[in-house]
């Protein structure tokens, strides 16, 4: 597996302040994150993933998304994992954004991974799908595919499981703009899906109650965070601990769970808890899943 991380860009990020998205509580219209724990903690990031039994490819921030003019700078493709889906074998699908701002960085997202010789498809541009990588978890080995439905809609969400060919898709509706800032799924270390750690309290009834049903049917444990752990509420925000890359035996994340029951179950499923700091990033609504994504 190759994890894919950029570098931050020469000029400060969100430097002027950040713009407000849809649906993304965190983004306060004008906020300047703080530039020198922006770089700590990018560096905390790069350093920890080089450690890993896994091979990282930094690449560069684009200069295009990186202009002197700030009303045409698009600080956020440092979230690499919003620009597109990967099933691990060869196969990207670039993302078709709902939020029109962002659509130039997946698009030269594209022309990078192809200028790395990667083979990418797109969602037609005559399809009303849209699908955004923060809204997707996919787990290889079981070929399930879990979906948010806030930016993506159900369209995008099928149209991503038709490629992939996957077992099973789980839809979960909420009005969290993606998937990661409430859900994520745990790997044991022969890469299959373990557990499910999720702020059911922010899905809609019938999303929990088929996911609850999901995880019965395939005898893994459900862990239930407060929002607190996950991306909070419009009056306060939380701290992301859900946003988390998960990777076989290990569970990346930005900081501790404060539910109780998380640590003993990753213990009992011999998964390592890593955390990292991204608390500036926090601020753009991201974490380590929306920081990093797999090749």
């Amino acid at each position: 597996m190759k994890i894919l991380i950029s570098h931050l860009p020469k000029h400060d990020w969100w430097g002027h302040g950040t713009p407000i998205y849809k649906n993304n509580p965190a983004m306060k219209e004008g906020v300047v994150p703080n530039q020198e724990l922006v770089q700590i903690e990018m560096f905390m990031l790069s350093q920890l993933f080089s450690k890993l039994p896994f091979e990282v490819i930094e690449i560069d921030f684009p200069h295009f998304l990186d202009k002197q003019n700030i009303k045409q700078r698009q600080h956020d493709f440092v979230f690499v994992r919003d620009l597109f889906v990967s099933n691990q074998k060869n196969k990207i699908i670039i993302s078709k954004f709902s939020e029109n701002a962002r659509q130039i960085e997946a698009d030269i997202m594209q022309t990078m991974l192809e200028s790395m010789g990667y083979k990418t498809i797109r969602i037609p541009d005559n399809s009303t799908a849209t699908a955004e990588g923060g809204e997707f978890y996919f787990c290889p080995k079981d070929k399930i595919l879990f979906s948010g439905a806030c930016r993506n809609n159900i369209e995008g969400a099928e149209w991503v499981a038709a490629e992939f060919n996957v077992d099973e898709l789980i839809v979960m509706k909420s009005n969290a703009f993606h998937l990661d800032t409430l859900f994520t799924p745990v790997l044991n270390k022969d890469n299959s899906l373990a557990a499910i750690i999720a702020c059911t309290t922010l899905m809609d009834k019938g999303s929990t109650d088929s996911l609850k049903s999901f995880a019965k049917r395939k005898n893994i444990e459900i862990v239930e965070v407060e929002p607190e752990d996950a991306i909070g509420t419009e009056k306060e925000l939380g701290e992301f601990a859900v946003n988390c890359q998960p990777l076989p035996g290990y569970l990346i994340g930005p900081t501790r769970f404060r539910s109780n029951k998380v640590a003993p179950l990753l213990k009992e499923l011999d998964v390592m808890h890593i955390t990292v700091p991204t608390t500036q990033f926090r601020l753009s609504g991201g974490a380590i899943h929306c920081l990093t994504n797999e090749l």
